[in-house]
């Protein structure tokens, strides 16, 4: 147990062996082969995990904008705007609310929140007025068999509810990518 303890916690080790990490970078290449102009969003809770990842996509030579508190957002943002910036937006939930990224049509949910709403928050950032592209797409990142999917599970089962109490609403979560 304390090895693998020592494993778990090892930045190398995790490296080697992040499969999550491995299939966004994969889905990201094929995004953009099909889309090169286009910008991402994506969302995760812990300042550590966006900092993670904006190092290991530098590595990988995709630049990105990270955000959370403490950052100056509205730096940050019109760096993401500018046309010949970084095409991905690393943010914690500092963007979900009142900030408009219309410009891109892709949001990543690379961890889930338990409320719905935040979500919606989340989508609501590229979901608006002047979203230019025809369809617009959320992936959502979880690894199979864990509190991931659980999460993921009890977040459609909540808005299940919604849909039955006032009707149909649009997919908040789209497509869930579980084979990691």
């Amino acid at each position: 147990l304390v090895r693998i303890a020592q494993e778990v916690g090892n930045y190398e080790t995790l490296k080697r062996n992040d499969s999550k990490y491995t299939e966004l970078l994969s889905a990201l290449r094929r995004y953009w082969a099909e889309n090169p102009e286009k910008k991402v969003v994506l969302f995760a809770f812990y300042r550590q995990t966006l900092s993670y990842l904006a190092e290991r996509l530098r590595e990988d030579g995709f630049d990105s904008v990270l955000v959370f508190g403490g950052i100056d957002k509205a730096d940050a943002l019109a760096r993401f705007r500018d046309p010949s910036g970084p095409r991905i937006l690393l943010s914690s939930e500092v963007t979900s609310g009142g900030v408009d990224l219309q410009f891109s049509s892709l949001v990543i949910n690379y961890d889930l929140p338990w409320n719905p709403m935040r979500i919606e928050q989340r989508i609501g950032r590229i979901d608006r007025i002047g979203q230019e592209a025809e369809r617009i797409f959320i992936w959502n990142f979880m690894y199979a068999d864990t509190i991931d999917e659980r999460v993921h599970d009890r977040l459609l089962e909540r808005l299940d509810i919604f849909t039955r109490a006032l009707g149909s609403m649009e997919g908040v979560l789209g497509e869930p990518i579980k084979d990691l």
